[in-house]
């Protein structure tokens, strides 16, 4: 395995967050397994400022929805983006070292959160943090704007796209979350468009940026539409950055915007169908049979649509009251998460051979990780869902009955309903917390003890 300290192009830079990718998902989900293990087992623990609660759940959104996701997407970037424009980057070097900051401006969000505690704003994160996100992600906009320019073809892939609309919009959630507001109001709107920029539309489009390069180039299939695939990039980017204001129903929020998330919700059927029909159609063409990394890939186009799905259901009058301001809202930001995980795991074991010239053994070993991750999802998913709904439902009843249900008998009741369900999450996080150690070896042993095999040759143009 060669590995140089800086790279030349895009292939070499790509191998770097082959590598990191697997450890950033490592660490994220023994944060998740510490948060959850505390919420458990807090009365074992010794109550102390590192020891809290709050915290742990700050420090693993960080490691999940940032750390994570910039891996991710520095990825992609780098693969991906050339590779759909059909030539070679703009400004390489400075891509290089913003790419690099892209992980190490989240990797010291989570150092410094360990000394800075009392510092964090709304969003979890230190103001100067935010300001460095901000500059390495315009740095990254401008150059995926320079790409964009030099590109001489009126058409590119569809992967491209989607990439350019992540950055963007992982961009405008950043200068969203450097927003310091003191009334609880405006705090509560700035979480929530936070949230839908950040997690719904910049974790969506990246998901399909991966997809609709796996579904067609991997399995040499052609896609089916690229006005079917437009519709989902315009319409997802229209719809998802409004559809999160609903889960604080009966909050503070204004009427009109909660009601306003309602009816941009249900219109996310028409994005979300075209892609369905788009994958199907496109996925029949193929003229190579999927293996098993490939169907990891279907799995997460499942759980993708899925999440979307309840993402409408929610927004039904009858049920809206159950889910708002519940630990449902986790069900729709943990499916598009998962999502995204599972189709980067795909894509690593698609370029272990073509970067690194080793051919992967599905044995065992990836037999578990594949449903592992499947089961983790499936269960999280569904623990959630039933936390969500139930603790709704109580609430909602002991409201009706004149007796609020956030103490005493109420709280008990309530607490007796979705105990279990909180308990349950420690074992899956376990669960997760296996898997990605799997994972992480068996990236490893490929890389290191595959069989050698031809490495792909990225042949691109300079005009």
């Amino acid at each position: 395995m060669k590995l140089k300290l800086i790279p030349k192009n895009e292939q070499e830079l790509s191998k770097l967050f082959v590598l990191i990718f697997p450890l950033t998902l490592l660490l994220s989900s023994l944060f998740t397994f510490l948060k959850d293990s505390y919420f458990t087992f807090a009365n074992l623990l010794p109550n102390n400022q590192i020891f809290n609660y709050g915290f742990l759940d700050r420090v693993s959104t960080k490691a999940s929805f940032g750390l994570v996701f910039a891996t991710i997407i520095c990825l992609t970037f780098a693969y991906l983006f050339s590779k759909s424009l059909g030539r070679v980057a703009v400004l390489f070097p400075l891509l290089f070292l913003t790419l690099l900051g892209f992980i190490g401006t989240e990797f010291l969000d989570i150092i410094l959160s360990f000394f800075y505690q009392d510092n964090l704003n709304i969003t979890g994160s230190i103001s100067i943090v935010i300001l460095l996100k901000i500059l390495v992600a315009f740095g990254l906009f401008g150059l995926a704007s320079l790409n964009l320019l030099a590109k001489k073809e009126t058409t590119i892939f569809a992967s491209a796209q989607f990439i350019y609309g992540a950055v963007v919009f992982y961009f405008l959630s950043l200068l969203i979350a450097r927003s310091e507001l003191i009334v609880f109001t405006d705090s509560l709107l700035i979480t929530s468009l936070y949230t839908s920029t950040h997690i719904y539309v910049a974790f969506s489009f990246i998901y399909l940026a991966i997809i609709h390069f796996l579904m067609t180039k991997p399995i040499d299939a052609t896609l089916f539409s690229k006005t079917l695939s437009s519709i989902t990039f315009w319409g997802f980017l229209f719809l998802l950055p409004w559809t999160s204001y609903k889960y604080y129903f009966g909050s503070v929020l204004p009427n009109w915007l909660e009601n306003v998330s309602i009816y941009l919700s249900l219109s996310l059927i028409i994005p979300l169908l075209a892609f369905a029909v788009n994958y199907v159609k496109t996925t029949q063409t193929r003229e190579i049979d999927m293996n098993k990394s490939a169907n990891l890939m279907n799995f997460s186009v499942i759980l993708f649509l899925i999440t979307n799905v309840l993402h409408i259901v929610s927004s039904f009058e009858n049920l809206l009251p159950l889910v708002g301001l519940t630990n449902f809202q986790n069900v729709i930001s943990h499916g598009y998460f998962g999502s995204l995980v599972l189709a980067s795991v795909s894509l690593s074991y698609y370029l272990i051979p073509k970067l690194f010239g080793r051919s992967v053994k599905y044995s065992l070993l990836e037999n578990l990780i594949f449903g592992g991750f499947k089961l983790t999802y499936l269960f999280l998913l569904v623990n959630n869902f039933l936390i969500g709904v139930n603790s709704g439902y109580s609430w909602n009843a002991a409201a009706n009955a004149g007796s609020p249900a956030i103490y005493g008998e109420g709280f008990n009741i309530v607490w007796n309903l979705v105990g279990i369900n909180y308990s349950a999450n420690t074992f899956i996080s376990l669960l997760f917390l296996g898997v990605s150690t799997l994972f992480f070896i068996s990236i490893i042993r490929s890389i290191s003890s595959g069989d050698i095999t031809t490495v792909e040759e990225m042949v691109f143009s300079n005009e």
